[in-house]
This record gives structure tokens, sequence and C-alpha cells, in this order.
């Protein structure tokens, strides 16, 4: 093997041109390169910062099709001539992204995916040749045959670069081949990689896209038939994921096998190249013909130098893609890179490297960071079931202390009740020293007759009782508890507000929890004056803007239907809106475990003067993060982005700071008050009108 490219530079992502001529890769952050492999000459073909910016060759060399993301993490699919001479047209120009970009062998149509609806991927075409979108349905079928026939035909290009020892079979046939292979490569050089892209309508083809496929969830594994015809992707197929193919128009889908990491495929375009269970495997586009190709090989690793490997990988990923420049936080990092090098080499466990890489790394002081190795088979466990039941040490048993609803132990028949005393787990005796998760070792699902002892009444002698009960898992009780907890808070905000006030929690910044804080909107918010959200202990995730977009509304109008109420002014069709919106007063509550994108939402509520900003300053954890791999699989978390406030503010490090900081103490909780909630209710209630005396 011969090295290609050498430098300080990172240079990966390798794509090689149909003709062997060029070879097209990733440099550094963004900037996509041409390498031409005959001269060594090096030319850029777009500057950029995007990582993860994708870019193909059509099948005949002639045109490039790169997919890259501007400032506002928008990915559009440009198409430009391979060589360079044309600047690129962007062919989708949509707000939502699009990527996977796939030629059909003459270059005159393009498929890609896009979540422009419902943000799922979705696969669709265009025509980038306008002649062939005129065409009527009869020629249209006509052309596909023809463009399968035409496909069927092509052979590979030949490299243009040959190997210099290559056998020659004399003087005369050598000067006769050189002078064929010159008016070879002298037609190549005449007639211009550019001259499909001349003819091709590429400045309106983002208005003649067609959706291709309709199924819930996203698509993914994209690859287009050389005729164009039939696109090859995965998706959705009722409640499993399977391997399928359509026609370009939508229409005749059909399973070809299951699920797969789709590669790529065939020249011919007859079959599927695809990674299943960690074997290769090539696949009949036309289905029912599946074969693995099983690879065997024995690698020695020196795991000294294993592991330097992935520690200098390690720091070139972060000085690399940080979302900072780590010498902007004063750090010497071609230092600090060789100190934590000399640690890795010693290190003769993953678990030891995993220390060594996250100490370093430690240094950028940052969020949204670690290195953790892939995981070893844990040894097997029995999870310990849960009742939903608060219990403590009692003569005989383990005393109920609290019961959650509609928790194991509330819906047993008889229910188990605050004061009652479990006595056995399936007839064994319950140790009082120790939980009762302890009886319950594995038994999560199954039914359990749980014994229990209840004070009698008026002094009467204690019952003896027992139920069926169903342990649930640890995270089903804390989704229990979390309810519960949910549902109190919302008293404790109706008794002291007199009922004016409502209030909803957000427990992560996803879409379950959107999804939840709608249906709240309406059943905790409907008539009331004035509304508390909550985002204490909150993850983070990703839906600030569509929380904002619900309550951050400006009012422009309302409506009053034939016998309506026209006192109301705050009426609103509910079906024109995206999600529906709240209007009406509010406070927000936050804390130190407010993370990541509830922090962003925090800032934006105070930024945007909402309403009063009440509890303790957020985590300060606030950066967009992905992933890469290592050699191994050990996975390094990436923080690209960082977040800043209007003013040049990095939120990295400076959690949103409460209107009115009120401390949660050990103390206040035990005594089960919650400071934080009481002076949000009071805040939020000056901020309401006075309320009018009622008359007699």
């Amino acid at each position: 093997m011969t090295p290609v490219t050498s430098g300080p530079d990172d240079d990966r992502g390798p794509v090689a041109s149909p003709d062997g001529k060029w070879l097209l890769f990733r440099r550094n952050l963004g900037d996509v390169m041409r390498l031409d492999l005959a001269t060594g000459e090096l030319s850029t073909v777009r500057t950029g910062w995007d990582s993860s910016v994708e870019y193909v060759f059509s099948p005949d060399g002639s045109l490039l099709a790169i997919a890259e993301s501007d400032q506002d993490f928008n990915t559009d699919i440009w198409v430009m001539p391979a060589d360079g001479s044309r600047e690129a047209v962007n062919v989708t120009r949509h707000p939502d992204n699009d990527g996977m970009p796939r030629f059909s062998a003459d270059g005159r149509m393009l498929a890609f995916l896009s979540e422009r609806t419902n943000e799922e991927l979705d696969a669709w075409v265009v025509f980038l040749d306008r002649d062939i979108e005129g065409k009527s349905e009869r020629d249209l079928a006509q052309y596909f045959k023809d463009a399968a026939e035409a496909a069927k035909k092509r052979k590979p290009l030949e490299p243009v670069a040959k190997a210099k020892d290559e056998s020659k079979a004399g003087a005369k046939d050598e000067s006769k081949d050189e002078s064929k292979a010159d008016a070879k490569d002298a037609a190549a050089e005449t007639k211009p990689a550019a001259s499909l892209f001349d003819e091709l309508e590429l400045a309106d083809a983002f208005l003649r896209l067609r959706r291709v496929t309709t199924m819930p969830g996203s698509e993914g594994g994209l690859e287009l038939l050389p005729s164009g015809e039939r696109l090859v992707f995965t998706g959705a197929e009722g409640r499993e994921r399977a391997l399928l193919s359509i026609k370009y128009d939508g229409t005749d889908q059909k399973r070809i096998g299951a699920d797969v990491r789709v590669a790529g495929l065939s020249f011919a375009g007859d079959r599927i190249v695809a990674v299943s269970g960690g074997q290769a495997q090539s696949i009949a586009v036309a289905g029912g013909d599946s074969k693995t190709i099983d690879i065997s090989a024995t690698s020695e690793i020196d795991l000294a130098r294993l592991n330097e490997r992935k520690l200098r990988e390690v720091s070139r990923l972060m000085q690399r893609g940080f979302y900072m420049d780590p010498a902007e936080k004063g750090l010497d990092w071609a230092a600090l890179t060789e100190r934590h090098v000399a640690l890795a080499r010693v290190a003769r466990t993953a678990e030891e490297f995993d220390f060594v890489a996250n100490m370093f790394i430690g240094h950028l002081d940052a969020s949204h960071l670690g290195v953790r190795s892939a995981s070893e088979d844990a040894a097997p466990r029995r999870p310990h079931g849960r009742i939903g039941a608060s219990t403590e040490e009692a003569e005989g048993g383990r005393r109920v202390t609290a019961v959650l609803p509609d928790s194991p132990a509330a819906l047993a028949n008889p229910a188990i009740a605050v004061g009652d005393v479990i006595v056995s787990v399936d007839f064994e005796p319950v140790d009082p020293s120790r939980p009762l998760e302890a009886a319950l070792a594995g038994k999560t699902g199954q039914e359990v007759f749980v014994g229990f002892r209840r004070a009698g009444a008026d002094g009467a002698a204690p019952e003896e009782l027992g139920a069926i009960v169903v342990p649930v898992s640890s995270a089903s009780e804390r989704s229990l508890r979390y309810a519960a907890e949910t549902l109190a808070n919302r008293r404790k905000v109706e008794e002291r507000s007199g009922g004016r006030l409502g209030y909803l929690h957000i427990q992560g910044m996803d879409q379950g929890s959107l999804d939840r804080f709608e249906r709240d909107l309406y059943a905790a918010a409907a008539g009331k004056e004035g509304l508390i959200v909550d985002v204490r202990n909150n993850g983070g995730g990703w839906t600030a803007d569509r929380l904002l977009a619900s309550i951050d509304v400006r009012e422009h109008a309302y409506v009053v239907p034939r016998g309506g109420d026209r006192s109301r002014i705050r009426s609103y069709p509910q079906d024109r809106l995206f999600i529906q919106r709240y209007t009406m007063p509010m406070a927000m509550l936050c804390n130190e475990k407010s993370f990541s994108n509830a922090e962003i939402v925090s800032h934006a509520f105070k930024t945007l003067g909402r309403g009063p900003l009440v509890g303790q300053q957020t985590a300060g954890g606030v950066i967009s993060t992905g992933s890469a791999s290592l050699v191994d699989g050990t996975t390094v978390r990436m923080p690209f982005r960082g977040w800043y406030l209007a003013g040049g503010v990095d939120m990295e490090e400076n959690g949103a700071m409460p209107d009115f900081v009120v401390p949660q103490t050990p103390e206040s909780e035990a005594a089960r008050a919650d400071l934080q909630l009481e002076k949000a209710v009071d805040e939020l209630l000056r901020a309401l009108p006075a309320k009018k005396a009622e008359s007699k």
C-alpha cells in the first residue's frame, strides 16, 4: 500500500472516481479535496466546516453531488461538474435536511433522502434533465427500458493511469497500442466532463422534486438502480424494518429481504452489497437470493501501540472538532497529548484506557464529553422487582410508609396500604433488616403472593391478609413516582393560588415530553389565569424552540363563532396552529439539575421576558454533541457546536440565572416543602390583575 496524502492535515472519507483518475476526500473539518492520482495535483472542490459532508460521483464520472450543511445546520444537495469547471448548483433548496444523493447510470436522474415532511426521512427523486420530466407515460416507460439496456452494456471504465511495469507485446504493437491509448486520452480530454452538466436544467430542479416513499418512520440505505426506474431502501414494514424496493413514482413496492446496512450496489446494479450481523452480504435486487461472504482473520495486537494510536486519535478529534480551539482555553494541547500518550501506553484494560482518555479531555473543562470503550458482555443479573411501596423496618417484616398511585401495591386486591406490615413474599418470611426489594429479586413481571398484616380496628387483633401482585421494574416505578410527584405539585399550586394557576412539568426536551406538555397544557391550564412551567431536573434534548413556539406567541387575532361568548378575546382555532399555544401569564422553574436544552429554554424564557424565572442557576452544560468511533469501537463524544446568548455569552459554564434565586434545602425537602414552587406561585399571583370581589 502506498499513501497518497501525508502531512499534518486530517484526511478522511476517500471516494475514487469511476475511471480511477481522481480521488475525493475530506480534509480537516469539511473541505472537499480532489487529488489527481496521475500527477499528484491537489485542488479544493469546496471549503466548509461540515464534517458530515457527503460526495458522490455520477457513474460516468462527469458529475458530483455534494450534500453539505450551511451554518444554519441545514443540509442541501449541490450538483457540479467533476472537474470543477462550473459553479455548483443547489438542486434541493429547502430548510429541512436533504442527503444521501444517488445518480442514475446516465446521470440525468437523482434520488435522495429528505426530512421535509413530518421530520422523517423519505425518498425523493428529481429528473435533472427536464426533457425526461415532460415525457408521456408511454415515452417515460420506453426511456427507462432504454436506460436499463444501456446500463447493461456498460463496462467498468479503464483506469487512466497504467502501471509502468505492464508487459508489452513488442515495439510495433507497443507503439500502436500507445497511439490508440493517446488517441483515447485525447478524445477524453476534448470531451469535457462538464458536457452533461451543460445539458441539465438544474436552476429550477428544486421545483420538480417528487416524493417517492410515504411510510411512517425514516427510510435509509438509499440506492438508485442504474436505469433510474427503481429505488432500493430500508424502511418500516409493519412493526419491523426491511430491505425494500419501489418504483420512482411511489408504486409497486416490494420486499427484498430483512433489514440490513446497505453499503452500495454491484456495478451491474443487480445485487445489493450490505452488512448484517457483522457479516458482508450480496443480495439480489430481485429478492430471494442472498449470499453471505465469510471473512476470517487473525490479528496480532500490540496493546501499547493500539492505545497510543487511540489516544492520538482522541487528541486529533478534539483539536479538529471541539467547538473551540483548545488553545482558546489556554491549553498546550501538544504537551498534554504526549503526557497522556505515555499513560495510555501502559494501560492494561479498556477501563484503564477510558480513565486516561477521560482525564485527558477533562482538561477542556466542558460538558457533553466522554470516552467509553465498547462494552463486553456483562454477567447475568437478576433485576429486583418493585411494587411501588416505601417500607421501613418493623417487627416481623417491613412496614409500608407510602404507596404510589396506580402501582402494583395500590392495584392489588386487597390493596396494600400505608401502615400494613409485609411479612412474606411467596410464603417466604421477609427479613426486616433488608429492603423489601431483596425479597423480589428476579420476580419482575411475575405473579407474586405478598402476605401482610393489618392493624385491627378499635384495638381488635391484626388481620392476616395476602394479595397477588406483579412487581414492575425500577424504571417503571420511577415513572410512577414521577407521575405522583407531578400531581402533588399540581395540587400544591391549586391550593396556594386559590385555583387561579395551573402547573405542569416537562420531564425531558424530547418529542414524547413535548406531546405530554401539549396534552397537559389543556388539562392543567384550561380556565386558569396563569401557568407555571417546571423544567427542574430536566436532562435536556432538542425541543426548546418547539416549546417556545407554544408559550411565546404574539397574539394577532381572535375568533368568535355565532352564538359564542363575545367577551372571550383569546379564542383561536386550534387546527390553524403548529402547536397549541399559551398566551396567559407564566412563570418558569429551573434548578441546578436543569441541563443542556432545558437550560436553553430557561435562558430564552428570561431573555424574552416571558415571565419570572425562579429557582437555582442551571448546570451550565450547553453544547451540541455528536460522536466518533476509534479503531476498536471505542466511542468518543464530540461537542461540536457552542450556544451563545445574543450578547455573545457562551452558555457553557454560564447557566441561566433565575430572576428569583431560591435554594432548595435538605430541611425543606425533608419537610416536603417546595420553597421554589411556592415562590413561583407568589410571584405569578403578583403579576395577575387583582381578583374582583364577588357580590353577595
